[in-house]
């Protein structure tokens, strides 16, 4: 039948990682892109803005730091729009006249991480230019284009042809995005999960690529940056590891990097560490006293050719489990990863892949020409710094006919 529900729900606007962007005055911002699930085969989605349907309109709510957003109340999608674009419809500032407009980006994007969807987001972005990078265990990379990336994003550099300072050192892993410059530059890394030393950049110049999609299958294998020397070292990660205590791991440390006592060897070929706590999404500690150890180090440039440290999943400790029942849910950004299990079971493999929709955070209209806040939604900020998300309600639904 012709406009058939295929499913509904509702969230609150994405708070994660965000600050208030006016100083600590009251403000009104875009709430960071949120993913909801969606049957196959969706022709077509609204969403509903609660809160804003209740208010007058704002023409100074941030968007990308800049207060010079309208707030939409209502955003349409239909099979066969372009990825990011919408309609949206929102209110005059100060006034509840209602407008309409097409968002020419922050809209709506298919998500499809099995990448079986044509019109779906890709797995990686468009390959973009960076003109510099900095010798750091932060480093900073420089570029004009900045598209995409926010502080928890996922990116990963290539290099540019002849320029051998790169290579085999930080091309090539997907490294978390700790920190943004609007068209200017983007720092790998946050703080916690930093390099254990600097990698040896003398110059850099290539391209960098947004990873969208993690790995589809729980747990995952993950790159090392740091092993902390301590009665129980703390191990940290290129990107969120979403591991929960009790969970086993073996360790692959290449020789340049010297922690190699942590690797499986000829005489004990099954070498476990149990991880006892999640510190953050980057880092955990393990029951192995490392005091003793070679220290850790990142490879550098002038240890190339080198394979990089890695990290695997192997297993559970119940007992450990049994004592951590709290902390049993695989999670990141404190959202449990879709489809795993918890408790016992925490560390079973699974597939995490679903489809489903990206809700933009804003974009520019065609007609007004100026951004407008998308179907992610919006936050309140008080002055005492205190954000209060947005209620949303959506619908999505397929068609008799048509659809592309």
């Amino acid at each position: 039948m012709d406009g058939t529900i295929l499913s509904q729900g509702t969230f609150l606007s994405n708070l994660s990682g965000l600050t208030n962007p006016n100083l600590g005055f009251a403000s009104v911002s875009e709430a960071r892109a949120t993913i909801i699930q969606i049957p196959s085969g969706v022709d077509w989605l609204i969403v509903r803005d609660y809160t804003q349907s209740g208010t007058n309109g704002n023409s100074a709510a941030y968007c990308n730091g800049v207060a010079n957003a309208f707030t939409g109340y209502e955003w349409y999608w239909q099979r066969g729009m372009a990825n990011g674009t919408g309609i949206v419809q929102y209110k005059s500032n100060g006034a509840s006249t209602k407008n309409g407009d097409t968002m020419v980006t922050g809209g709506f994007t298919l998500y499809d991480p099995s990448n079986q969807d044509p019109n779906a987001l890709p797995a990686l972005g468009p390959s973009v230019v960076f003109t510099a990078i900095t010798n750091a265990t932060r480093p900073v990379v420089t570029t004009a284009n900045t598209t995409g990336l926010f502080p928890g994003a996922v990116v990963r550099l290539s290099l540019q042809t002849g320029d051998t300072a790169l290579a085999n050192s930080v091309t090539g892993i997907d490294f978390v995005v700790g920190a943004v410059v609007a068209n200017t530059s983007f720092t790998l890394l946050f703080a916690s999960n930093a390099l254990a030393n600097v990698p040896g950049l003398t110059t850099g110049t290539g391209h960098w690529r947004l990873v969208n999609y993690y790995p589809m299958f729980y747990p995952r294998r993950l790159y090392v940056t740091s092993i902390s020397q301590a009665v129980n070292a703390t191990v940290c990660t290129a990107f969120a590891h979403g591991l929960t205590p009790g969970q086993e791991v073996r360790f692959l440390i290449p020789a340049v990097s010297g922690m190699v006592q942590l690797n499986s060897d000829q005489n004990s070929r099954y070498i476990a560490a149990t991880i006892l706590t999640v510190v953050d999404d980057y880092c955990f500690t393990i029951n192995v006293d490392t005091t003793g150890f070679t220290a850790f180090t990142w490879p550098t440039v002038a240890q190339q050719p080198s394979s990089f440290p890695e990290v695997t999943p192997v297993g559970e400790d119940t007992g450990v489990s049994l004592i951590t029942v709290a902390n049993q849910v695989p999670s990141i950004g404190g959202l449990q990863i879709f489809n795993t299990n918890s408790g016992l079971l925490a560390d079973s493999t699974v597939n995490t892949g679903f489809l489903g929709m990206i809700l933009g955070t804003c974009g520019n209209g065609t007609a007004l020409g100026t951004p407008i806040l998308g179907p992610a939604g919006s936050v309140a900020w008080s002055a005492g710094n205190v954000g209060t998300p947005d209620r949303l309600y959506w619908v999505a639904g397929k068609s008799s006919f048509g659809g592309l």
